[in-house]
């Protein structure tokens, strides 16, 4: 099975066993990732969460965690989320916007959740119908581990039909 398939078999699963192998096999895809400890923590219809650990590799010069530790926290997870419902097999995603807002600093570990609802997945797949290629908003909430808002990520994608790539 290649790995965008399994990618997107483990994405729709729940289990430890699946999360486990969905973080091993993240962190050969993505290996600018990898220092950041990154883990699914859960992943439903609607959303994924992806924890940071609080350890030395993630802070700043302050103690806390880095400010582009949670701005890739928050990057990933709304990656995943449109992986989940669009498949990387079939569109291609580009990252074309980041802009983050900190609320707190970051002292604990660190969850990032980003939603997507049905229906949005539903009208991002009709607009790929009639167009070569779209741009989608997405949000990520960053919580400490006390359920406090550390951070809002916003992530504007582009997406396009794989098909409609033109590679040199």
């Amino acid at each position: 099975m290649r790995g965008s398939a399994l990618l997107e078999k483990l994405l729709h699963k729940n289990d430890k066993l699946s999360r486990l192998a969905l973080d091993n096999l993240m962190r050969l895809g993505i290996p600018f990732n990898t220092p950041h400890g990154f883990s699914f923590k859960n992943i439903t219809d609607t959303q994924v969460e992806i924890t940071a650990p609080n350890f030395k590799l993630n802070h700043n010069h302050l103690g806390g965690m880095h400010a582009c530790a949670i701005a890739t926290l928050g990057e990933f997870c709304a990656g995943m989320t449109l992986v989940k419902h669009l498949g990387f097999q079939r569109y291609r995603f580009i990252l074309s916007e980041l802009s983050v807002k900190y609320h707190l600093q970051g002292r604990t570990a660190l969850t990032g959740v980003a939603h997507l609802s049905l229906e949005r997945v539903n009208q991002i797949k009709q607009d790929l119908e009639t167009q070569e290629k779209i741009l989608v908003e997405h949000n990520t909430e960053i919580k400490n581990k006390h359920g406090e808002k550390v951070a809002d990520v916003k992530t504007i994608w582009q997406i396009k039909d794989w098909k409609k790539v033109q590679l040199k």
